[in-house]
Formats: C-alpha cells, sequence, structure tokens
C-alpha cells in the first residue's frame, strides 16, 4: 500500500469523524434548544399563573375589607339561614391608572354571591386573572370575629390571688363542669400586664398585647408559680388588642345603651337600684332578651339580685356602679349565654357571690374586682380584672360565637384546582 491511498484514507476517516462531531453537536444543540424553550414556556406559564393567582388573592382581600366596610357602616347585613346569599356584584375595583395588572371577579359570573355555609361562617369564590388568558380560583371562608377572645380580659391589667382556677367549659354541652374539660380555652389577656400569683392554674394561654407605646408583660409570683396548660406556646404576644370591639363607646352597642334609656323593662324597678339589707328583686327575661338600664346597683347585706331567664335572656345595660361586694347575683338555670351585664363608664363594678354567678360582664372601661372565692361561670371584659381572693373561672366558649364584632376574619381559603 502506497502512501497516497493511505493518506486518502485517513482524510476519509477524519471528515466521517468530523461529520460524525458536527451531527452530535447539532443533535446536542437542537436538545439544548428544546430544553431551553421548554423551560421558558413553563416559566411563562408560572408567571403568568402566579398573576392570576395573586390577582385572585388580591379580590379576596378587597372583598374581605369591602364587607367588613359595609358591615361597621350598617349598609350590609349578612345572611343568617341556611343557603341565604348576598350579592358581590357591587365589589370592584375603582378606576385607578396605578392599578394595571390586577383583575378579578366574583363567581357565579353571572350573578356573584356571599353564601351562608353555617352559623357565623360564609363562603364566596374569586376568580383572578393573568395574561395569555390564565385564570385562578380561590375559594374563601370567612367569619365575623368574636368579641371574646379571652376569658378574662383586662386592658390595663388582670391580677389573681393565690389559688384562682382557670378552665374552659361549652354551655352547650353542660351547665356543670367540674373542672377543665381538656379544651385549654380559658385564655387570659391584656394589653399592660397579667399577675399571678402561686398556685393559680390557667388552662388556656396567656395573650401579651401592647399599649401602644409597650409591649405587655406576664409577671408570675409564689411558691410554686403558676402553671399554664395551653395547646402551643403558654405566653403569645398577640398584638393590640381591642379593648372595647362591642363599642359601647361609640359603637354597636353605644346604641343599645341609648336605645335602653328610653325603652326598658324596668317598669316599677328604679333606675338607681339600691337593696337593702336582706332585700331581694327579680329581673325577668323574655322572648327576644329583656333589657334593664341602671344608673346604680348596690347590694347591700345578704341583698339578692335574682336574674330568672326561664322566659327569655336578661340583659343590663349599666352607667354607673354595680357595688356586690356584700349582696349575691343568682341566676336559676346556670346558663352564661342569657345574662350578661354591659357598662358603658369608668365606674367600678364588684362581684361577691355566696352563689355561682352565670352571665357576661362586658365593662371595657371599668375596673371590676371579685370577692369571696367566687366562680364565675362565663367572661370578663374590663380596664382591669382583680380576682381579690380565691375563687374559680370558668369560660364558656359558647359566647364566642353570640358576641360577634364587625371585624370580618378568614377562616380558610382554598386554591381551587379546574
Amino acid at each position: 500500500m502506497d502512501a497516497a491511498r493511505i493518506l486518502n484514507h485517513d482524510r476519509g476517516v477524519v471528515l466521517f469523524t468530523a461529520l460524525l462531531f458536527v451531527l452530535i453537536m447539532s443533535i446536542l444543540g437542537a436538545i439544548a434548544y428544546v430544553i431551553t424553550a421548554n423551560d421558558s414556556a413553563i416559566a411563562v406559564n408560572l408567571e403568568v399563573s402566579r398573576q392570576a393567582f395573586y390577582s385572585a388573592e388580591a379580590g379576596v382581600n378587597f372583598a374581605i375589607k369591602s364587607i367588613e366596610a359595609d358591615l361597621k357602616s350598617n349598609t350590609l347585613v349578612l345572611p343568617s339561614t341556611d343557603g341565604g346569599v348576598i350579592s358581590l356584584s357591587s365589589y370592584t375595583l375603582p378606576s385607578d391608572e396605578d392599578i394595571t395588572d390586577i383583575h378579578f371577579e366574583y363567581l357565579p359570573i353571572d350573578a356573584p354571591v356571599l353564601m351562608w355555609i353555617a352559623e357565623n361562617l360564609y363562603q364566596f369564590t374569586v376568580r383572578g386573572y393573568g395574561s395569555r388568558n390564565a385564570d385562578a380560583d380561590i375559594s374563601v371562608t370567612l367569619r365575623n370575629d368574636t368579641a371574646f377572645k379571652y376569658g378574662v380580659f383586662g386592658d390595663q391589667g388582670v391580677v389573681s390571688a393565690e389559688y384562682t382556677n382557670y378552665y374552659g367549659y361549652d354551655s352547650t354541652e353542660t351547665l356543670t363542669p367540674a373542672g377543665d374539660d381538656g379544651n385549654n380555652q380559658c385564655h387570659v389577656g391584656s394589653n399592660s400586664n397579667v399577675n399571678l400569683s402561686g398556685n393559680t392554674q390557667i388552662h388556656g394561654y396567656i395573650g401579651l398585647g401592647n399599649n401602644g407605646i409597650t409591649d405587655a408583660v406576664y409577671i408570675p409570683s409564689g411558691n410554686p408559680e403558676p402553671l399554664i396548660y395551653a395547646d402551643g406556646d403558654a405566653e403569645r404576644s398577640v398584638g393590640r388588642i381591642t379593648p372595647d370591639p362591642l363599642g359601647v363607646a361609640g359603637g354597636a352597642y353605644a346604641q343599645k345603651f341609648d336605645d335602653s334609656r328610653t325603652y326598658n323593662d324596668n317598669g316599677m324597678i328604679p333606675s338607681q337600684l339600691i337593696l337593702e339589707l336582706g332585700q331581694s328583686i327579680t329581673l325577668k327575661g323574655k322572648p327576644g332578651g329583656a333589657n334593664y338600664y341602671f344608673t346604680k346597683i348596690e347590694l347591700k347585706k345578704n341583698a339578692v339580685l335574682s336574674i330568672d331567664t326561664s322566659a327569655g335572656p336578661v340583659n343590663i345595660y349599666l352607667s354607673g356602679e354595680l357595688n356586690g361586694k356584700s349582696g349575691t347575683i343568682t341566676h336559676a338555670g346556670g346558663d352564661p349565654k342569657k345574662f350578661a351585664i354591659f357598662s358603658d363608664t369608668a365606674d367600678p363594678i364588684s362581684l361577691s357571690n355566696a352563689n355561682p354567678f352565670y352571665g357576661t360582664v362586658y365593662a371595657p372601661y371599668a375596673d371590676i374586682e371579685i370577692y369571696n372565692r367566687a366562680t364565675i361561670y362565663g367572661a370578663v371584659v374590663a380596664r382591669t380584672v382583680a380576682m381579690k381572693n380565691a375563687g374559680n373561672f370558668y369560660f364558656d366558649s359558647a359566647l364566642k360565637n353570640k358576641y360577634l364584632t364587625k371585624d370580618v376574619v378568614m377562616a380558610s381559603w382554598l386554591d381551587v384546582r379546574r
């Protein structure tokens, strides 16, 4: 074999190898292009899907704020029966040249609604849109917030004597609880401080708010120190807690006070109620609730203020002092949901019950003192709360759905897949 033939043969091999290399590189390039194109398409799809989801999320927040504003302005009433609805067709974003990438609408498109699905639970669905015809649906359940997140709340302080127990229970299940039922729902809260003495038990957490300047503090004392049985953290920083969620000053319940001054069920009972030694009087309920108005209540030694809710609830609207240190308030039937005392002043309130007290005391501007190893079933909201002697406090968690504010909170949400 001569040199020319060998050279020509090598040239053929080199050419074939080069062509094979070019082919492989072309294939790899094509694969890389396809992968890059797919990645780009996926990224674009992800971006437009995200845009649609964020638009739907904006629609959720817009609806909640709009519903809350309409409730507070008394231009909206939420449905209260199975399948009841209200229209959401008026809840559209105002024209704003700075808002160009948020597009949503409520469903069904032809007649968007908020629907009642259970007690204090409502549902609506919003569809958000992105570019390239992308869309996303979010289904939301919401509810009115409760005025009673805490069994005991003292805006400017809660103080507890030794051997005080804070339990939780549900009056729809039992009216006579014995100790804690295991739900750990008797939370104690303040925007200033919670002072608990030794041998105290709290079956719930301590909610530490703030007064607008400083955070609330928990101050335990005694030996052994208080025991806190909480599902989760025993002490929680919760931000500022609204002191008057029902609005006895300038809110919804301020109107109830105005109404009760003029239209009440006192009859012959004077608005300044003073029961002398051993005297007694009965406040009777009626269907829908009987409303009594007092500028002062004083129970002298062995005096008894009897609450009869056999025919319906009893509400006391109090614009003055309640001095019950020497007397007793009795409530036959023992259902805290059927008896409430509302105060709109800073005049003090004192309770000292030989018998258990069943009811709600809502006095956000008053100082409340509880004496004589009293047992309280219900809830207390006050400026300050002081348990002067050992006692038992049972928070009725059923009150959460009875006393609702006009604040709206989301209960759950679901990214609907279609």
